[in-house]
Formats: structure tokens, sequence, C-alpha cells
């Protein structure tokens, strides 16, 4: 083996050794910080593609609805309707955020009662308000008690976008049940309305993943909050 050669060989080994080590020792991040600094941490939207298709100045909707009767809770469709557009509205990259118009949930309180919400296409609803867009949510399931001492947030929910006009469907997606937080909360430390408050954001932010960026390890900061109450 020549002395170039042994030098190449002797440079990996130690860089072998040196990963196994910082990754035994928890410190494998570390290693990972130059990719962190050019890429970021943010994981892409599922939809990118689509939202990038979205022409300037389009104006946005979100409406959450549901046909639930919910035992001891209060409906989340407009909390999580609200929840949606502000999170969907912040965390779209600067050049999109300022592309796009978001029209408060506040004209579909004051324009549809719950029967129209429930019943009318989103399209419709999309087409009253002037919208360009709908984000449309159907609430197929929703639970905070795991049991009658802990919470525990359970939901389903169809997720769509329609272009309003011509009612073409853009977006579609089933997503899997989202429950949070991973260990039941119990219910001493906690009051309903503010858990299921909590947990509506957090339903909120899963649905962004659709169409914003968003932090994959963020889900396991917030998991700690709960843990530390």
């Amino acid at each position: 083996m020549t002395h170039c050669r042994r030098l190449v060989y002797a440079f990996a080994l130690t860089t072998l050794m040196s990963v196994t080590l910082f990754s035994a020792s928890g410190c494998a991040g570390a290693l990972m910080m130059p990719f962190y600094l050019i890429n970021g941490t943010d994981a892409p939207a599922v939809y990118k593609n689509e939202m990038k298709d979205i022409p300037k100045g389009s104006k946005m909707l979100v409406v959450c609805r549901s046909n639930l009767n919910l035992y001891g809770s209060s409906k989340p469709d407009a909390d999580l309707s609200q929840s949606v557009t502000y999170v969907v509205s912040t965390e779209l990259k600067d050049k999109k955020k300022k592309k796009l118009e978001w029209i408060p949930y506040s004209e579909i309180e004051e324009n549809f009662d719950e029967e129209e919400i429930n019943s009318l296409s989103f399209e419709k609803i999309g087409h009253e308000l002037n919208a360009d867009y709908v984000i449309g949510v159907e609430i197929d399931s929703f639970d905070i008690h795991h049991s009658t001492q802990f919470y525990q947030g359970n939901a389903k929910v169809l997720v769509r976008m329609v272009r309003v006009k011509d009612g073409e469907t853009i977006v579609r997606e089933s997503m899997p049940v989202y429950t949070y937080p991973a260990n039941p909360v119990p219910s001493a430390e906690c009051e309903e309305l503010d858990f299921q408050r909590r947990y509506t954001v957090r339903l909120a932010r899963n649905i962004a993943t659709l169409f914003c960026p968003h932090d994959p390890h963020a889900e396991y900061a917030t998991d700690a909050d709960f843990a530390k109450r």
C-alpha cells in the first residue's frame, strides 16, 4: 500500500469512528449542522406544486364542517376554520404569503347559518364570498376523551382544495386519524375547553402540512410540553 493510499485509508477510518462515537453519544446532530444551515429544518408542503400554481392575488377561504353530535364537547368547526386559516396564512413562505388574500371566518358566519354551511358545496360558499379557492375540511370524527378521567384528542378529516370558478378539486386528501398528545392527559390537570382548543390548534397545524412548509420535529416538542404539565 502506497503512502498516499495509507493516508486516505486512515482518514476514512477516523471519520467512520467519529461518526460512530457521535451517534453513540447523542451528538450525531452536530454532523448534520451544515445540512440544516444550508437547507433549513422545514419539510416541504405535501402539495407544494399545487400551492405554487395559485395565481397572485387569489382570495382564499377555509371552511370546516361536520355533522357530529359530540357528547360533552362543543363542535370544533369554527375554531378549526380559524386555526387553519391562521396557520396556513402565517406559515407560508414570505413570497407566497404576499400573493394571497385570506377571507376571515367571520364572513362565513355573517352570510351562512350552520345548516347552509353543512349542505352547500364548497364552491358555492366560495362563490358567494368572492373566493377564488376554498380549502374545505370535512370532519369525519372528533373526540377529545380518552376515558372519563383522561383527555386525548383523536380526529379524522377529509381535506379538499377547490377552484371556485370551475369547481375543480385541486387537492383531495383523506388524512390518517390524528392523535394528540401521544400520552393521555389527566382531566384534573386541564379544563376541557382549554384542552379542546389546544388540540384543535394542533389538528390545524397537521392539516396545514398539506399546504405549507413545516417543522417535522415540532410534534415531539409539543408532546414534551404536555408531559411537563
